[in-house]
């Protein structure tokens, strides 16, 4: 079966069952694997190397604080404030806020990087004009601080969601108490809530830069399109994560391989060859990460296409109009027109 070049909308806007949309994200990156890998490259790598090196920096020190904890409890000489000192400064090390700051902002640029080489692909008028690097990162850097906020925003928003559910059942809970059963109930439900609102949200950043709209416009639009569609978007999400974890597992247990070795014992803390493995190892797995995620978003963006195609028909539309647009035949010149007899 031909594979599509995702070069114009109708590519894109189809309705597609759940099978063709993990293949459509695959097709894409095989269609587009080098432009959005320059892009990845350029854009993202740098930021996903430096978070790399920041949390085996840190995941060395870690080694080192457990192995000093383990030699003071086998002593019996454990100082509960010592440790508790130890932990404190390793949370407040450069290497920690490094990780930690690397990591939210890493996450955003790849977000970014993805969904906006996806829309300007989409947006192109004409299918064989490439999506260059410096378009991308244009877009990336008018858009980052903003999807940055939202990130917080999104993560206000469920707090908020949650507390109010958990107001609301802690209260029902609470007039429940002699029914064990109906208190698991209510527990549960909190639960289900909570998953059915991230379900949603997941099309937030995919719906937010290709219709260009505001924070809470796109949080109504996110439930607009999935309603009457969360199963399939969740089952969409429960196998594109099954597949990552276990590619994940794969490179973990692989590049486990080249710091294990050299890793702190309980009885030796850990040396200098043991954390530039571990910086090599974390660098290497950020590396994968980058490789690995992209899959995920575009899954996302493809059930948000068919979402919006089912709903609304857009790209049957676009196919439509372009029925009939057949380029003009060339005039045939005068010399060489059959039907010209000539001069008698």
């Amino acid at each position: 079966m031909a594979h599509l070049p995702f070069t114009r909308p109708s590519d894109f806007m189809r309705e597609r069952d759940f099978g063709r949309k993990i293949e459509a994200s695959f097709d894409f990156v095989r269609a587009h694997f080098r432009p959005l890998g320059a892009s990845l490259l350029y854009i993202v790598l740098p930021l996903f190397l430096l978070q790399g090196i920041a949390s085996g920096l840190l995941q060395a020190r870690l080694g080192g604080f457990l192995v000093s904890w383990r030699a003071s409890m086998i002593r019996g000489k454990a100082n509960s404030a010592e440790s508790l000192q130890q932990f404190s400064d390793m949370m407040s090390s450069p290497e920690y806020w490094v990780a930690v700051v690397g990591s939210l902002f890493s996450f955003t640029l790849l977000t970014l990087t993805v969904y906006g080489y996806l829309v300007l692909r989409l947006e192109k008028t004409d299918p064989t004009e490439p999506v260059t690097v410096r378009e991308v990162w244009a877009l990336v850097r008018s858009r980052f601080w903003g999807a940055l906020a939202s990130f917080f925003g999104l993560a206000l928003v469920m707090i908020v969601a949650v507390l109010g559910m958990a107001t609301v059942l802690g209260l029902l809970s609470y007039l429940l108490q002699g029914n064990p059963a109906l208190v698991f109930f209510v527990i549960f439900a909190l639960y289900i809530g909570m998953a059915y609102i991230m379900v949603v949200l997941s099309l937030f950043f995919i719906v937010q830069l290709r219709e260009r709209t505001g924070f809470f416009a796109t949080i109504a639009r996110c439930f607009s399109l999935v309603w009457g569609k969360w199963w399939s978007t969740f089952g969409l999400i429960v196998v594109m994560l099954l597949l990552l974890v276990m590619l994940i597992v794969v490179v973990y247990g692989l590049t486990s391989l080249i710091s294990s070795p050299f890793a702190a014992t309980p009885t030796q803390s850990p040396t200098a060859l043991a954390r530039v493995l571990s910086v090599v190892a974390a660098c290497l797995n950020s590396v994968a990460m980058l490789a690995l995620y992209p899959l995920l978003f575009l899954a996302l963006a493809f059930q948000y296409f068919n979402l919006v195609e089912r709903k609304e028909g857009h790209g049957l539309y676009a196919l439509v109009d372009s029925i009939g647009g057949q380029p003009e035949s060339a005039a045939t010149p005068q010399s060489f027109r059959p039907e010209d007899e000539g001069e008698y």
